[in-house]
């Protein structure tokens, strides 16, 4: 081969810690090497994407570059599934080798640290430097083979040395901080025995353990032992400093690009060890190594003064300014300095970029599109003349001022869910960005949405009709519509009446949503805003969307006390049993909060934000309970209750389709809603029936037999007892929708 190979790497979020680590070795030995690397990330990488957002893995479609020799993937950096199975597709039609790092996938050479030696070791320091006999290991997921093997590293060297070891000393997470912070109020609380250690399967679920520690005055190292594992940074943010395992990913970068070496040339490379070592801290009697945080002080002191430059920086009002792409570019020139250690920053974009108007897909082919490339800065002199090229086409040597020794990030570069091209960020030297790189981007990205809305006549043409006081989706009410209604009807009433107003948040366990999922979505929104409409609780009554899945209802009227309840149950049961809307959130996926106040004094300003800021709140909590937990099969279990409350349901009948003792459903079915099993089924009863009373003039013997009760006399008994009212109280016209 005359020229020097180029590689492509393929990575998720690189300005995260851990790719850090692992690039920085395939960057440095691919220097070594004689190779030149280009780099393709996306910036957020979520686990499940909303529409906006998926449009940034287009930027993976630059592999299928002829340019490139030979591909490594971080693959433990991808964590959608989706994404994942778009790269390999693409691997398939490719005919040039690939390195697979961090994780198995068939067919591909995969290197990656012995996470169960990693762990041995770790068992050694605390049984040999410390002579610890008495170990936790909280581990990640059940199931995982990861989780497994680094428990069973530690279990092994326990075994070897004769220390009893029992299953039960193994604790399951998420690999998140909410797994240490669980754990730890299980040793504080006493429901678990407090050990002599506990080693943490990763530095997250460690810094959880600490955090609570440290609100709970838990003396470490002299009461518990903490070890973390891979050393990801950030551990002067904690207290006590973290006693964590280095997982040498620096090391395995360098073995993927020496193996990638040799498929390309032929050249053999020489071995490379990959194991790690200690670090130590403050959380074992070991001590801290200065070495070491004085490394990561001085990374957070760096990227602490990039940080500051941003925030003082007015990068965003002078990109939002512009008028023309040679106003952008020159703006962009401006504050390029705000991003670490860059030598080059280059602008591709589509050649239609500006007339983009419907939104991308992972299926748009867009590899033939014709594109432009800008030069904003270089570490050298070079052409200002834009450079056209075809996306396929993807050629390092044509960026003018760029040199030889070349260190590429591809970044994607969209808005809106709208692919505009992307940036290309050079680095002279093996080197990484920052979180500060990616609020640089989403600034960029931003600016030129609105530069591409100042040419785009047809989006003004779109909004010709929009109402200032209406939501153009819905029709009813937005804010400003609805705060200017209700204000003025609060202008005159009566010194008896009450306004009463509603906060109705929805679809709280759906904030993503898939770019297919987007039409049934708006319906979804559209049916929840019809509900409010259909409501009647007063002489005035108002309904408005205040944001996203934010709605509000205000009533004046002369209400009974606790009515604001009544009224939230009643919007509640009506949108729960929507069938779009319940098809698409899911069943029990809205939160309302509620108040009714003198009417003739009301604030209604502080009132909304109150509720608002309520009803939020709540809507995380409920959300993060469902995040903690293992759900889906459980919600399953409740789907099949939901669909069918007429039918007999019995916990052991449930708990065999789980393959679960009785005892152990019943106990996760209420973790899980925090409501038991037999009181749940009673609640989706009551549910049904309320809406029936609703929205239907059925006899109450007829709900009954509906609901699952053959005798209505003890199905009057029981909605009392669940409501305070009779069926019929409830149905009262004066109460009534």
């Amino acid at each position: 081969m005359d020229r020097r190979p180029l590689i492509g790497i393929i990575t998720a979020r690189a300005s995260g810690e851990e790719q850090h680590q692992i690039l920085m070795g395939i960057l440095t030995k691919a220097e070594k090497l004689g190779m030149e690397t280009v780099i393709f990330s996306n910036i957020y990488n979520f686990n499940e994407y909303h529409a906006d957002v998926q449009v940034e893995n287009k930027i993976y479609e630059l592999i299928c570059s002829e340019r490139l020799d030979g591909l490594i993937l971080t693959a433990e950096s991808v964590l959608n599934p989706e994404l994942q199975q778009y790269i390999y597709k693409m691997f398939r039609d490719l005919d040039i080798p690939v390195i697979v790092t961090g994780a198995e996938i068939e067919g591909y050479e995969c290197i990656n640290n012995d996470v169960k030696q990693d762990f041995r070791d770790i068992a050694h320091h605390l049984t040999d430097v410390h002579g610890f006999t008495d170990i936790d290991i909280l581990t990640g997921f059940l199931g995982n083979e990861t989780s497994d093997l680094r428990a069973d590293g530690v279990l092994e060297v326990l075994n070897e040395k004769g220390i009893p070891t029992e299953r039960s000393k193994v604790i399951y997470g998420d690999f998140w901080l909410h797994s240490g912070e669980n754990l730890a109020q299980q040793y504080i609380s006493g429901r678990r025995k407090m050990p002599q250690a506990v080693v943490c399967a990763n530095d997250y679920m460690a810094y959880g353990l600490l955090d609570t520690f440290f609100k709970a005055d838990i003396d470490l190292p002299q009461q518990i032992t903490v070890v973390g594992y891979e050393h990801i940074g950030g551990r002067i943010y904690h207290s006590p400093v973290l006693t964590t395992y280095q997982r040498n990913r620096f090391a395995v970068g360098e073995a993927a690009a020496a193996r990638l070496f040799t498929r390309i040339t032929g050249t053999p490379t020489e071995e490379i060890s990959l194991a790690g070592h200690m670090i130590c801290g403050n959380t074992c009697s070991c001590g801290i190594s200065k070495k070491y945080l004085g490394d990561e002080l001085d990374i957070i002191r760096t990227r602490n003064y990039y940080s500051e430059l941003n925030l003082t920086g007015n990068f965003q009002q002078q990109a939002a300014m512009c008028r023309s792409i040679s106003d952008y570019i020159h703006v962009l020139q401006e504050f390029s300095y705000m991003i670490r250690n860059i030598s080059g920053v280059y602008l591709c974009l589509y050649e239609n970029w500006c007339a983009v108007s419907e939104k991308s897909s992972l299926d748009d082919d867009s590899l033939n599109m014709p594109m432009i490339c800008y030069r904003v800065i270089s570490p050298f002199p070079g052409s200002d003349l834009p450079q056209h090229f075809l996306k396929r086409n993807m050629h390092p040597d044509i960026l003018p001022g760029a040199g030889r020794n070349k260190y590429l990030y591809f970044l994607p570069l969209f808005s809106e869910g709208r692919d505009l091209g992307y940036f290309i960020f050079l680095f002279n030297q093996p080197e990484t960005f920052d979180t500060v790189l990616c609020e640089w981007l989403k600034i960029a990205a931003n600016a030129l949405e609105v530069l591409r809305l100042k040419n785009d006549i047809n989006a003004l043409l779109e909004c010709r009709n929009l109402s200032e006081f209406h939501d153009p989706l819905t029709g009813i009410l937005n804010k400003n519509g609805f705060m200017s209604e209700t204000g003025n009807a609060l202008k005159s009433v009566s010194p008896s009446e009450k306004l009463m107003v509603i906060m109705v948040r929805t679809g709280i366990y759906s904030d993503n949503v898939s770019i297919d999922g987007q039409s049934s979505s708006v319906k979804a929104e559209l049916e929840a805003a019809a509900c409010l409409s259909r409501c009647s609780f007063g002489r005035v009554q108002f309904s408005g969307k205040i944001t996203d899945r934010l709605f509000a209802v205000a009533a004046l009227g002369n209400f009974p006390e606790n009515y604001d309840q009544i009224a939230s149950d009643k919007i509640t049961i009506l949108i729960n049993h929507s069938d779009t809307y319940r098809n698409e959130y899911g069943y029990d996926s809205i939160t309302c909060c509620g108040a009714c106040v003198d009417a003739e004094n009301a604030d209604l300003d502080q009132i909304c934000t109150s509720l608002a800021e309520q009803v939020v709140n709540r809507a995380n909590e409920m959300n993060n309970q469902r995040r903690d937990i293992a759900i889906h099969e459980m919600l399953n279990i409740r789907q099949r209750i939901v669909d069918t409350p007429g039918d007999e349901h019995s916990p052991e009948t449930m708990s065999r389709l789980l393959n679960l003792s009785c005892g152990h459903f019943r106990a996760m079915y209420k973790e899980s809603f925090g409501i038991s099993f037999h009181q749940d089924i009673i609640k989706i009863r009551m549910d049904l029936a309320k809406y029936l009373l609703i929205t239907t003039s059925m006899n109450i013997p007829a709900i009954s037999m509906r609901c699952g009760y053959d005798d209505d006399k003890y199905f009057i008994r029981k909605f009392r007892q669940h409501t305070g009212l009779t069926p019929n109280q409830y149905r009262n016209p004066d109460v009534a929708v």
